[in-house]
């Protein structure tokens, strides 16, 4: 009997000791990470690409800004036009993304080749690119499809 009293007795310290660890632990909780450094445009700049492949379903023209490192927010917006004529863009002209180092927007060409009727014969589609990052206005970039099937 003594030998079970010694045992309870060793159980009862062994967890009261476990027990004082464990809420000491749990308090300290880790310092918060410091904040991002603001953004800088410098390392950014706009660009447009044209997507055509031969299953023309899939035409774009990619419309972004690329920076060389990762940032909190980038702004792009895009003036679309058909044939020089300014098309308002469906369902947005602006796109804003968050966290990342490259933020792209895809302009459907094939879309506006047959909405909201078809445009029989070669349209010329082309895109203005402007990016804003930490506040700073990215220089334009353009460009246009040279696809004579759309």
């Amino acid at each position: 009997m003594p030998r079970l009293h010694r045992l309870a007795g060793l159980l009862v310290v062994a967890l009261a000791l476990g027990a004082s660890a464990l809420p000491a632990s749990a308090k300290r909780k880790p310092p918060p990470p410091p904040p991002p450094p603001p953004d800088t445009a410098g390392d950014c700049t706009a660009f447009v690409q044209p997507s055509i492949e031969d299953y023309l379903v899939l035409s774009t023209l990619n419309v972004g800004v690329q920076c060389a490192t990762t940032k909190q927010t980038i702004t792009v917006t895009a003036v679309f036009t058909r044939d020089g004529v300014v098309v308002p863009q469906l369902p947005y002209d602006t796109i804003t993304c968050t966290n990342t180092s490259v933020c792209v927007g895809a302009i459907d060409l094939f879309s506006y080749d047959n909405h909201p009727v078809a445009y029989p014969g070669d349209q010329l589609y082309c895109a203005t690119a402007t990016g804003v990052v930490g506040g700073v206005t990215i220089a334009p970039a353009s460009g246009c499809e040279e696809d004579a099937r759309l």
